[in-house]
């Protein structure tokens, strides 16, 4: 996300009015200029789409996606905490700690069983209620672990308004539990959704298609990147780029860069690393330096 908005800041025609190398690659301008243009107009073109793969698929990250569900839990807009089954069951396990969820379920606290002096009941009735309560086929059924577990019913269908997590009592049957799409939150049902276009399944093969064309376009400017740096930089050097004598532009991007490392804070730490490793290690070696430069 990082490279793309700063990419969009440098690509920003800044009162330039000719179509040509802002929305339409100048085709006979020069070798560099053939190669600059190859890599900005279609990132231009692409960047909401590939700024909507990111989006959606940061959701299932480690840190970032955590902070963001346990935000919307606490904020009320992932899910509710009134849909339960009568009385609120007292548990403060996740649902992803027992079973596969959906992402909007994935914090939502476990019910527990009500302990009795029974045999469990069968995984036939189990699957009886799911069919009677129109779960939507492929879903999974997670067993009870211990007296007071519960059967967890699940299912990640290709469209998010289909998605249900079920909870049974393991004694008596009882749905302890029954939260489907219309249930969620404003942002989970957004991040739902989300979730099912990044994988391309919301809307079948149109939306695979378009998912193909931006991750074809990411390759095709990865590699013209890659073609743009070999071809400027010195032999035997990494060839990192001077200082711009426009040092406005330069501000403003160390700004954005600067906002968007607090906004994700892994990559934020990570340019930090880099700018000690660059000012404590590189600019000291002269050896390296020389490489750098």
């Amino acid at each position: 996300m990082i490279l793309l908005i700063t990419g969009i800041y440098l690509w920003w025609p800044q009162g330039r009015k000719n179509v040509f190398g802002t929305l339409l690659p100048r085709l006979n301008g020069g070798n560099r200029t053939f190669w600059r243009d190859l890599h900005a107009v279609p990132a231009f073109w692409l960047s909401l789409g590939i700024a909507f793969l990111i989006m959606t698929g940061l959701p299932w990250s480690g840190f970032w996606g955590e902070y963001v569900q346990k935000w919307a839990t606490d904020a009320g807009i992932g899910y509710p905490a009134a849909v339960w089954g009568g009385e609120k069951p007292e548990s403060t396990i996740p649902s992803k700690d027992v079973a596969e969820v959906p992402w909007a379920a994935e914090q939502r606290p476990v019910p527990q069983s009500k302990e009795v002096k029974a045999s469990p009941i069968s995984i036939d009735k189990v699957v009886a209620t799911a069919e009677a309560r129109n779960v939507h086929p492929g879903y999974d059924v997670y067993f009870p672990e211990g007296p007071k577990g519960v059967y967890t019913i699940s299912v990640f269908p290709d469209q998010s308004q289909d998605e249900a997590t079920l909870y049974l009592d393991q004694f008596s049957g009882k749905v302890l539990d029954d939260y489907r799409f219309d249930d969620y939150g404003p942002l989970a049902k957004i991040i739902a959704t989300g979730i099912t276009l990044h994988k391309g399944t919301q809307f079948g093969l149109p939306n695979q298609l378009a998912g193909l064309i931006v991750c074809l376009g990411i390759v095709a400017i990865a590699i013209t990147g890659l073609i743009m740096w070999w071809k400027r930089k010195p032999v035997n050097k990494l060839g990192a780029p001077s200082l711009p004598k426009n040092f406005r532009l330069v501000k403003g991007v160390g700004f954005l860069v600067i906002a968007l490392g607090l906004l994700f804070p892994l990559v934020g730490i990570s340019l930090v690393v880099v700018l000690l490793l660059d000012r404590l290690i590189i600019r000291r070696v002269p050896a390296l330096k020389q490489w750098v430069g």
